[in-house]
């Protein structure tokens, strides 16, 4: 079995610069990483990292905390992360907690073990002090999900102009009776985009009627129990607002059940712009978020915490864009 003594000797390097090129050290020339890799290849050498995990005291693992892997924005998101992780020589290990606040716990303490050198949080069931008091003794970041007060570094859009910004999209093209389908409070992103919808009615003179809030959740099956309650009202909506892509297609899909036509008969936006919402007939008008880049953002705050804990903390709010298609009468007339 070769040594790393002997990856160094077939390079023409020293043992410490072959370390220094497994370990990803910026001060190495282009040159020396290839004849190190090369070396390595020939020899089949495999690192001893459990080894160099007991002497840096590190693991080169991340934890990643998702409620769900149904809805294709995690994925998108967690795509993100991995890519920037594997760019920086770090694993990524998924945690999928169903916002059980049980599971979620189980799978913290592989970070109070030193398990794993971080977290990356796209939800968590933590109150704003317990969340901090965590983030203050480990590296941690929360992505997507926010917890209000909390102190620790967070990538996100801004859930609430996104909605407001929607909203307002929906009203300029003349409807004034929108459906608002939601998670209610359970995720602080349906919360802040429930304000958003609630501001841009109000700055229309509109007032919102509590029986177009719909909080079922931000899964298809969450939208198809939105569209029955939607089909057991007097007169149908002028337009639905689902918080996710795959809420607005349940709904979408219920109504076509029963006749009913959107573009045609209602008109429908989603959330998120996942890869479906542009396949999906109708090609779904969204509010999209840059999945990936928020992903990439959070290992990037991770990595400054790993680093350095006690980093300053920042915040970051990355764009939203809305993706106008035709699942939405613009005017009168569909696009």
């Amino acid at each position: 079995m070769a040594t790393i003594k002997d990856v160094a000797k077939k390079a023409g390097v020293s043992v410490a610069t072959v370390s220094r090129v497994l370990n990803h050290y910026d001060n190495v020339r282009q040159e020396t990483i290839e004849a190190v890799q090369t070396a390595i290849q020939e020899l089949d050498y495999h690192p001893n990292f459990l080894g160099r995990t007991l002497r840096r005291q590190e693991t080169m693992k991340i934890l990643v905390m998702v409620p769900t892997i149904s809805n294709q924005f995690y994925s998108r998101v967690v795509k993100g992360i991995q890519t920037a992780a594997q760019a920086h020589g770090y694993h990524t290990m998924l945690a999928i907690t169903g916002s059980d606040p049980e599971i979620e716990q189980e799978h913290i303490n592989m970070a109070r073990r030193k398990l794993v050198d971080g977290v990356i949080f796209l939800h968590t069931t933590m109150d704003a002090i317990d969340f901090s008091d965590f983030a203050e003794n480990y590296p941690a970041v929360s992505a997507c999900e926010l917890v209000e007060g909390a102190k620790i570094p967070t990538v996100s859009i801004d859930d609430y102009r996104a909605a407001l910004d929607g909203t307002r999209f929906l009203l300029h093209n003349g409807h004034k009776r929108i459906a608002f389908v939601s998670a209610g409070d359970l995720y602080d992103s349906s919360r802040r985009r429930r304000m958003g919808y609630a501001h841009a009615l109000r700055e229309a003179g509109i007032e919102a009627e509590d029986h177009l809030i719909l909080n079922e959740g931000f899964t298809f099956n969450a939208g198809k129990r939105a569209a029955a309650r939607i089909l057991a009202m007097p007169s149908l909506p002028d337009a639905v607002f689902a918080t996710s892509d795959s809420t607005a297609i349940g709904v979408i899909s219920a109504l076509a059940e029963h006749g009913i036509q959107v573009c045609r008969d209602i008109s429908v936006m989603g959330f998120d712009n996942n890869q479906i919402a542009e396949f999906y007939l109708p090609h779904l008008t969204t509010i999209s978020q840059p999945q990936f880049d928020i992903g990439h953002k959070a290992f990037e705050l991770l990595l400054n915490k790993i680093q350095n804990q006690s980093c300053e903390e920042q915040h970051i709010l990355l764009p939203h864009k809305l993706e106008c298609r035709n699942s939405v009468k613009q005017n009168g007339s569909s696009k």
